[in-house]
């Protein structure tokens, strides 16, 4: 019954849709808010890695639902991976994470390890699954970082070749998702630049 009522009516498929143009819009803008973040913070991607433009993606069927997903910065190789990728849950949540793989997790493995403590107290959560791909916060795949001693974190970060941290925003919270992530993205770059110095 549920079903025969809903396919007899337009009113929610245009509803969802014109929310899935939103939030590309949003992604959009908050494009633009990360590179003038970049500008503003010189932050020293490596040169070699060649850096994309930003990509702005969605779907219909992650794990059953819409989703809508922009990666900036992003390089993505054979031999590595940085991007930071913020996904749009359809009746779950925003949510930012820093992926890096293979020679760039390699290059910027001691500062991740040395950012523990500034990364809990930012409200973090690190990848703890093989699969690099997957996107879901439940089900066991991460786990906030100021739940882990320093010793069991050091284990996380050198245990595969690509680490995943995230932080998540509630859907509710629409009008402050370009602020938290913009954000989040700052404190991870300065975890990898300062250490990175040091």
């Amino acid at each position: 019954p549920e079903e025969a009522a809903i396919v007899g009516s337009t009113h929610f498929i245009l509803l969802k849709n014109r929310a899935i143009e939103k939030v590309m819009v949003l992604m959009g803008r908050l494009q633009e808010a990360l590179a003038a973040h970049d500008r503003e913070s010189g932050f020293p991607f490596e040169p070699e890695w060649q850096l994309q433009g930003g990509k702005i993606s969605k779907g219909e069927q992650y794990k059953g639902l819409p989703w809508v997903m922009l990666d900036y910065p992003r390089y993505f190789s054979k031999t590595g991976v940085f991007a930071f990728r913020t996904m749009f849950w359809w009746g779950h949540y925003f949510i930012g994470t820093l992926h890096l793989a293979g020679n760039v997790n390699a290059h910027y493995s001691a500062a991740i390890e040395s950012g523990y403590e500034q990364l809990a107290r930012a409200g973090f959560q690190v990848y703890l699954q093989e699969d690099p791909w997957e996107h879901d916060l439940g089900n066991g795949n991460y786990c906030f970082i100021d739940t882990l001693s320093y010793d069991e974190w050091k284990k996380l970060v050198s245990r595969y070749e690509f680490i995943k941290l995230a932080r998540s925003c509630a859907i509710g919270h629409w009008g402050e998702i370009i602020t938290e992530m913009v954000a989040a993205y700052a404190i991870l770059l300065n975890v990898l630049d300062n250490k990175q110095r040091a």
